[in-house]
């Protein structure tokens, strides 16, 4: 079963995330002792034009009386007529090979502090460059952390990705490891090796990287819109519109179904508000791919592993069992998709008891669509289609189903949100009507509501 890394953490680009929502769960099984002494090797990536072995002439020959065809010669080459750079890309001389094992730490039991990873088209940078880019990675440039370690704001130019001064160039977001630290090792790991291969509108796109003096960076562009966590979470953060909620999820879940559609299924294994960054024009896109690995291969259903993620968002099959579903990620998108229907956190030990786990507490309402007006973002202010709200409410039911087989794929759930946002909002007199009455604005805002307390503040 594919896997790309073992992960052991989670951090984001843009922002600090909560100390509720991103607590690493426990770990369930045990790790071998040579790689809790040890990081893994790194190994050198594959060329994303993997070159197959040249066919044998001898079957698609043609009798001398009758001359191939131009289109037959270009698909049939003699073995002569190949050439000469392909062979030499495919066999390696040992002492290339050596050198390779020596650079990147293959075949020994600790990482060099420096190497080179044969990535396309990144950037490696050095140590100076990225000091130069942030200030010596001076506090003020701060603007998130993670488990990974501090994500600093630097400037490079736009073409040659050189550094330059503040305000010159490009701005970019340079993520530096904690010094000693496997779970950033891990973490670095995985997203050169996936953001490295992978490319989409929908996921954060990653520039270059740098290994020197025993640190690990990885330069990323910048998002200045932040998280979608931020925006739905932090104090005085301005509201967001219905339809720009919608237009984040329906990003987010084109971002999610590339990776699900992918040549090998990519689960992300850690899809939650704080992984959604948004661009200037509030574009979505994912980050963070330390924990991301391989979907199963050879007919498996599924993936063994350790139970990393984040409370709240992971999937309970994979909680209860470390059995890891390509739908697993469908669970942690209904989670989401929840999140910006209520403006509540997945999880929230200020609420009220029977409140705390918004899953839990709403899965027995979205069935019910009398009540679902009661548990909506209250400053939405009632500015969405009811018929598009009740039919998000649906989708998100079958998202958060216990059994991942119940689960729609990605594409289904991308498709019936395209459908949601064809929805319009009801006629100004019939809206003005169900507004109108001071005894629903009542029930709405009542004490059942878990938005009552945010309403007596604002009040």
């Amino acid at each position: 079963m594919g896997n790309i890394c073992h992960g052991s953490g989670s951090s984001t680009v843009q922002q600090d995330q909560s100390p509720v929502s991103t607590k690493p769960l426990p770990v369930r099984y045990g790790q071998h002792p040579e790689n809790k002494k040890f990081p893994p090797a790194l190994v050198a990536m594959p060329a994303l034009n993997p070159k197959f072995p040249i066919p044998e002439t001898g079957h698609r020959t043609r009798p001398a009386a009758t001359p191939p065809r131009e289109k037959p010669q270009h698909r049939t080459r003699s073995v002569e007529n190949q050439p000469r750079e392909k062979p030499q890309e495919k066999t390696r001389s040992d002492d290339d090979r050596t050198a390779d094992k020596k650079v990147l730490g293959i075949g020994k039991k600790a990482v060099p502090p420096s190497g080179k990873i044969v990535t396309p088209d990144l950037k490696m940078f050095t140590l100076v460059e990225l000091k130069t880019a942030t200030k010596n990675f001076r506090p003020e440039s701060v603007i998130g952390e993670g488990g990974f370690g501090q994500v600093f704001k630097g400037w490079v130019d736009e073409k040659t990705l050189a550094p330059s001064r503040a305000g010159v160039g490009i701005p970019v977001a340079v993520k530096k490891s904690n010094p000693d630290s496997e779970q950033g090792l891990h973490e670095w790991q995985c997203e050169v090796r996936f953001l490295g291969k992978f490319h989409h509108p929908n996921l954060v796109k990653l520039l270059g990287y740098c290994w020197e003096e025993n640190q690990f960076l990885l330069v990323y562009e910048y998002l200045p819109k932040g998280s979608l966590e931020n925006h739905l979470f932090a104090r005085g953060a301005e509201a967001l519109p219905w339809d720009t909620r919608l237009k984040i999820a329906i990003e987010a879940a084109q971002g999610l179904t590339f990776l699900h559609n992918s040549e090998k299924s990519v689960i992300y294994r850690d899809f939650k508000a704080s992984n959604i960054l948004l661009d200037s024009n509030f574009h979505a896109k994912l980050s963070d791919f330390g924990l991301a690995k391989l979907g199963p291969i050879n007919g498996f259903s599924h993936v063994t592993t350790r139970v990393m993620g984040t409370q709240g968002y992971a999937a309970p099959e994979y909680m209860a069992t470390g059995h890891l579903y390509v739908r697993s990620d469908v669970y942690g998108f209904g989670v989401v998709l929840l999140e910006l229907l209520t403006g509540l956190r997945a999880l929230d030990p200020n609420r009220p008891s029977a409140q705390q786990n918004l899953v839990e507490w709403a899965k027995p309402v979205l069935t019910q669509k009398k009540k679902i007006q009661k548990m909506m973002d209250p400053r939405l202010e009632h500015k969405y289609p009811l018929l598009a709200v009740v039919k998000t409410a649906e989708l998100i039911l079958r998202c958060l189903e216990a059994d991942p087989k119940n689960r729609p794929p990605m594409d289904d759930v991308l498709r019936e949100l395209e459908i949601v946002r064809t929805i319009r909002d009801q006629p100004k007199e019939e809206r003005r009507k169900r507004g109108s009455g001071s005894d629903t604005s009542n029930r709405v805002r009542g004490i059942d509501s878990p938005h009552g307390r945010r309403t007596a503040r604002s009040g």
